[in-house]
């Protein structure tokens, strides 16, 4: 009998061992499949980092991107002229603020056709923190820049030539939020910078147990709706990727007041471009796949010559030149006869500015000239008034 009982017992533990080794490898397998769900199911994971300063005011907005092999850093004013879910027109850090970071990053991705689906938000508190564990950022500059830090008193106006230069964490987050004072390298330029710095001594740096230790430590401090698990994969895809995979650029905009309020007004088709060059793997239009015509409406001797000179030898195709209907324009017109991105090329090539228009709504100056254009012209440039060809 006791032999019998013996082997009952032996059974027992052994099948006690094979379901604790089956529940160890069910787990193991869901874990593996969960540390990979966001690039299973995506090419590219979008996240709209915000940063926060005192009183929790938006005082930075990128899109981070990032895939298994790069990342893109695309830096947004905050004082980017957005239609929020209403209709109404607000500033980004407004949309962000009132409405939420969904909402913020929701119109966003609708200024520039992309999805974002995620979003995060930290404090300068919680950055400067990090940053003066590391011993410091050091962050390298291509240009000098310039701004007022007027945390200090009095106000310290800031000069940094370019090179290399070691910040702590204050002194990081305020090169990465205050405004630009003249001779500036541009404040969305400082925060590529400074995003750079981050990834490359932060994360890219750090060893991947510490990193998944400090990604725990950190989560609770953060607004997202990227889980646990997300903030990990995330973070590990960030610590992959060669810092020479990892892009930035911003978006085209320029400023204007509005009821005495300066916003940054996007260029549609210019920022779609650059997004679709940047994010969805599609070429850019050059010069070369633009043919233009060009027409003299300034009465300036040869001016249709020259411009079209000018613009030939930066890649253009020349399909024509001429006379204006009138010699009285005020400015420069660009006619859109095919597609409205070669418009915004040539515009970026021209010296100075010049205003876009279709057909049917310059009717009666296209009119006179139709006859005049030829065959497979993509855009009609009139130069009028102020350009200025060399």
């Amino acid at each position: 009998m006791s032999g019998t009982t013996v082997r009952k017992q032996v059974f027992i533990y052994a099948g006690i061992a094979l379901a604790l080794a089956a529940a160890v490898v069910v787990w193991f397998v869901l874990s593996q499949q969960d540390a990979n769900t966001l690039f299973i199911e995506r090419e590219r994971v979008n996240v709209l980092l915000v940063g926060r300063g005192s009183a929790a005011a938006v005082n930075l907005m990128s899109l981070v991107s990032i895939s298994e092999t790069d990342v893109v850093l695309f830096s947004l004013p905050t004082n980017l002229r957005l239609r929020d879910a209403s209709g109404a027109f607000q500033s980004a850090a407004e949309v962000c603020e009132a409405a939420g970071l969904a909402a913020g990053a929701e119109a966003i991705a609708t200024l520039i056709g992309l999805d974002i689906p995620f979003h995060m938000a930290y404090s300068d508190g919680i950055l400067k923190s990090w940053i003066d564990s590391l011993g410091g950022l050091t962050i390298s500059l291509n240009a000098t820049a310039v701004y007022m830090d007027g945390t200090v008193e009095p106000p310290l106006r800031v000069e940094i030539r370019p090179g290399e230069q070691l910040f702590s964490g204050s002194e990081a987050t305020a090169f990465a939020a205050l405004p630009s004072e003249p001779d500036d390298m541009g404040l969305l330029k400082r925060q590529q910078s400074f995003l750079r710095a981050l990834l490359g001594q932060g994360i890219a740096a750090s060893p991947v147990r510490s990193m998944r230790s400090m990604v725990r430590d950190a989560a609770a401090a953060l607004e997202t709706n990227l889980s646990l698990s997300e903030l990990q994969q995330v973070a590990l895809a960030l610590h992959d990727v060669p810092q020479d995979a990892v892009r930035s650029n911003q978006l085209v905009g320029e400023i204007v007041e509005i009821d005495g309020v300066s916003y940054t007004q996007p260029n549609v088709v210019g920022t779609e471009r650059l997004v679709a060059a940047l994010l969805k793997g599609l070429e850019l239009l050059t010069p070369s796949d633009v043919n233009v015509a060009v027409f003299n409406g300034n009465g300036v001797r040869l001016m249709a010559s020259r411009t079209a000179d000018y613009l030939s030898a930066r890649g253009f195709q020349v399909t024509g030149i001429g006379n204006a209907d009138a010699f009285d324009y005020e400015t420069s017109y660009v006619i859109v006869l095919s597609d409205e991105s070669k418009a915004w090329v040539l515009r970026d090539a021209l010296p100075s500015g010049v205003q876009i228009v279709f057909p049917e709504t310059f009717a009666s100056r296209y009119e006179a000239l139709s006859d005049f254009i030829p065959a497979g012209t993509d855009i009609v440039l009139i130069a009028g008034a102020g350009l200025e060809i060399e």
